[in-house]
């Protein structure tokens, strides 16, 4: 496709069908709007243009494939095939043909889309830009020449021939100049009804391929009912809902589904809603299907009629060169009949026994049976041969031993291995099938799921627990694995990553620069909370000219009695750093203060709301009665204040006075009784209290918050910052700048608050004031920059964060797709209790079919 571009209109040429020429004199077009003029419609013997004025706000390689995404969840699942797709600086285009049901749902959102991170965006739709010409590309024409083409292709799976691969569809050669999108059920429909139609094809179809396809629901699959597939493969897809999915396939029939790598693998209703159709399956994802289960691994033979497997210990070890070159499963049975030892006990003891160099070694599926650690292994002979030859078939199991300690001596304790568990290996337990665990597809697969495209950041911290490597066992302690995955995530993701993260996974050697080469961008490493006992054993990553390093949390930080000695010890390896354990050095190599500090991040959404309304509250003093509820019915209040005002006038004096009345300034009391009247007990006590205070005006900007406490009883939040005393008559009088120190003690008073019952409700149970003059660096920087009002929400809008969150708990509550949920929120003025109002109304008066639910 090019386009030759003229005054009044555009030629859109095609490699293999006639050109398209776009003539905008008439041109009826709409912006903003919902509703528009039928008869321009002209169906299916004109072509019309869709504008997407993301104005330059959309950009990078995912910039079509979001757009595209909210373009599909706009029009509902109607059928729509955007042709010759143009990107843009600020608009992106295509044309479309005989979609007036999805052109309709496009002017029911008032001609906006909704992109996947919340925002929305303008859409102008120009009706009759050119005529249909026969000839000219059409997307069923393309479809049927893509079908036809994989028809004569069709591949052999698991000795079964005539499979035929639709996987990843949408990126067949045939649509180089028309999207087609799985994911749209009507597209997916239009699709299934061309295989299921084809009778002289169709016939020797016997099976479907459907992997990576973006697939939403499997209702367009019914037009196979009776079919009796070899293979249905519906892998990663985004099958969300297990009452869906168990609903739509209840009309299907295969001898093997599999369904992995689908959002619904993960949700808790999973395998346990497919029982109604497990009749209809005889394997899903390589399982037996009366095994299916949350637990089930090859290892369970009861009804797989496998192998017991060939045993290999001590005495016939040398029969494990019989196995060399098999491709089944091996299982290691470590017996602990006691259960002395827990999953993580055996693999650390594994490992630490076995060579530190092992590579390919990914433990799959272990579990605990019948006085048995039990795990399987395959495609790893040199490793297994290892374990028999050199390792003896056991596993040493450590102790610390105490040295004998002098009042000179520093010696540190010693680990041995005081005692040890004897295990043997049970060869060729189940032959590996289609569907079980391959470990370096999976890592594959986690690599893709944890690098951010829009922050460059790869985060590999805590990379057991990613989704997918459930069943695998990845050991970041031995170099060669941690080795292996860095390289290919270095071949994946070459120069795009500037931050690599690799904190909780156990890393006790880090020089690997060699794999990571092909990361040449890289300024961050996170090596936090790992085994890592030296420096020399980070140091040859000083070739990255690192700006940021964080080592906290490693053994090798207690070696250093001091922080200079620590920061001097680094600096000396990575010479170009600028910031370490996440706070930043300074010119003269020491660590800057933080400005905020959570002891758990847990506290980040409370302390955030509880700081921004309660001092934008604050701020006025006919808005302060609004904080009565706040404070607990027996909470306490402290107010001191150490401001100095020589240089003030005596009416600004007088003002700031008023503080002193109520101040606890011990030191400058006549005698110890009155210590105890400026202590102010209870809601109403304190109320009068925070009422007889001035105006002022707070500068958010210079606020240092600390979150010092945060469990299920209590939670301390202090807050440093200026504020301004304002003056009533400026003509006589002057505004004041003080600093103030803040300390709130919160409890929980009421839990399980909400439409999701997620919410708690929180009290002040004490209040520590103290006023005091600002330092020269906060005076510097008092109000100058006059940004209050971006950082609190305005009273009067709803921000976009509390708009999400009002989706996420309608779609929680509803089931509905986040079209209709954000339809019924604008509908109900963004009030969550009248959107569910909206929405039974709808149901009431079957407004809303079954495709708007997820």
């Amino acid at each position: 496709m090019n386009i030759l571009r003229k005054k009044y209109h555009d030629v859109i040429h095609f490699p293999e069908h006639p050109s398209i020429e776009i003539n905008y004199s008439n041109t009826n077009t709409y912006t903003k709007c919902r509703s528009y003029d039928a008869k321009a419609m002209n169906q299916g013997f004109v072509w019309h243009q869709i504008v997407v004025q993301h104005n330059g706000k959309i950009c990078g390689s995912d910039a079509k494939r979001d757009i595209l995404d909210a373009l599909f969840e706009a029009v509902n699942n109607e059928e729509i095939y955007p042709i010759a797709y143009r990107r843009g600086p600020k608009e992106d285009c295509f044309l479309v043909r005989q979609c007036q049901p999805a052109l309709d749902k496009l002017f029911a959102q008032n001609l906006r889309l909704r992109l996947p991170n919340g925002h929305s965006i303008s859409i102008l739709v120009q009706l009759n830009v050119a005529d249909f010409h026969q000839g000219q590309i059409s997307p069923i024409a393309q479809i049927t020449k893509a079908l036809s083409q994989l028809y004569n292709s069709m591949e052999r799976h698991n000795g079964d021939d005539g499979i035929l691969n639709l996987s990843q569809f949408g990126r067949n050669p045939n649509f180089a100049d028309v999207v087609v999108n799985l994911g749209n059920s009507g597209v997916l429909e239009r699709i299934c009804n061309l295989i299921y139609s084809n009778d002289e094809k169709f016939r020797n179809v016997n099976g479907i391929l459907m992997k990576t396809n973006g697939i939403k629901t499997l209702a367009p699959l019914k037009q196979f009912t009776g079919v009796e597939f070899a293979i249905l493969d519906l892998r990663d897809n985004k099958l969300r809902s297990p009452e869906r999915i168990t609903r739509e396939l209840l009309p299907l029939q295969a001898d093997e589904l599999m369904l992995a790598g689908n959002p619904v693998i993960n949700t808790s209703k999973f395998p346990d809603c497919l029982n109604p159709v497990l009749k209809n399956f005889k394997r899903i994802d390589g399982i037996p299907s009366e095994n299916y289960s949350k637990d089930y691994s090859p290892l369970n033979k009861n009804s797989d009629k496998d192998s017991e497997g060939y045993r290999v210990d001590w005495s016939n070890r040398a029969d494990i060169n019989n196995f060399e070159f098999s491709n089944d499963w091996h299982a290691v049975m470590i017996p602990d009949p006691e259960h002395n030892h827990t999953k993580d006990d055996i693999f650390n003891y594994f490992f630490i026994t076995v060579s530190p160099t092992f590579s390919d070694f990914y433990p799959c599926y272990y579990k605990f049976d019948k006085g048995e650690h039990q795990f399987l292994v395959r495609q790893c002979f040199d490793q297994i041969k290892h374990l028999v030859e050199y390792c003896n078939l056991e596993i040493g199991i450590p102790r610390i031993v105490q040295q004998t300690v002098t009042e000179d001596s520093d010696l540190l304790p010693e680990v041995e291995m005081y005692s040890k568990l004897v295990y043997y290996l049970l060869m060729n337990i189940s032959p590996f099938k289609t569907g079980q665990v391959n470990p370096l597809e999976c890592i594959d697969k986690a690599l893709n799921r944890r690098y951010n495209a829009v922050d460059r950041v790869l985060n590999l911290s805590n990379f057991q627990d990613t989704e997918g490597l459930q069943n695998i066992v990845i050991n970041l302690n031995s170099i060669n694995i941690l080795s292996r995955i860095l390289m290919q995530a270095s071949k994946k993701f070459a120069s795009s990553v500037v931050e690599l993260r690799l904190a909780h996974n156990k890393i006790v050697f880090a020089n690997v620069p060699k794999v990571l080469v092909l990361m040449g961008n890289l300024k961050a490493i996170d090596l936090g909370n790992n085994w890592i006992h030296h420096l020399k054993d980070v140091n040859e990553l000083s070739v990255f000219k690192l700006k940021c390093l964080r080592l906290d949390g490693n053994p090798l930080c207690s070696k250093y009695s001091f922080a200079g000695e620590y920061i001097e010890a680094v600096k000396e390896i990575f010479q170009d750093l600028e910031n370490l354990d996440n706070i930043e050095i300074t010119t003269k190599g020491n660590l800057s203060s933080q400005k905020n500090y959570l002891c758990d991040v847990a506290a980040y959404d409370l302390t955030q709301e509880f700081v921004t309304r309660y001092f934008k509250t604050f701020e006025c003093v006919k808005d302060r009665a609004k904080l009565k509820d706040v404070y607990h019915a027996n909470a306490m209040l402290t107010l001191t204040c150490n401001y100095l005002s020589a240089n003030s006038t005596q009416k600004t004096r007088a003002r700031i006075g008023v503080y002193g009345d109520v101040s606890r300034n011990i030191l400058k009391m006549r005698d110890l009784p009155h210590a105890y009247g400026p202590v102010h007990y209870g809601r109403e006590e304190i109320m009068a209290i925070i009422m007889s205070l001035p105006d002022v005006s707070f500068d958010m900007l210079t606020f240092n918050t600390d979150t010092t406490i945060h469990n299920d009883r209590l939670t301390a939040i202090t807050i440093n910052g200026v504020y301004l005393d304002q003056a009533k008559d400026h003509a006589t009088d002057t505004d004041v700048v003080m600093a103030f120190s803040r300390t709130f003690l919160l409890t929980p008073v009421k839990h399980f608050l909400g439409p999701l019952n997620k919410g708690t409700s929180y009290k002040i149970i004490n209040d520590q004031l103290n006023i005091l003059n600002p330092t020269a660096a906060q005076t510097k920087i008092a109000f100058k920059y006059l940004a209050n009002d971006n950082i609190a929400d305005d009273e009067n809008e709803i921000s976009l964060k509390t708009k999400e969150s009002m989706l996420i708990m309608l779609q929680e509550l509803t089931h509905l797709k986040s079209v209709w949920c954000a339809r019924c929120l604008e509908d109900a003025g963004w009030d969550l209790q009248k959107a569910l109002e909206v929405f039974i109304g709808l149901c009431r008066n079957d407004e809303i079919s079954d495709a708007s639910f997820m």
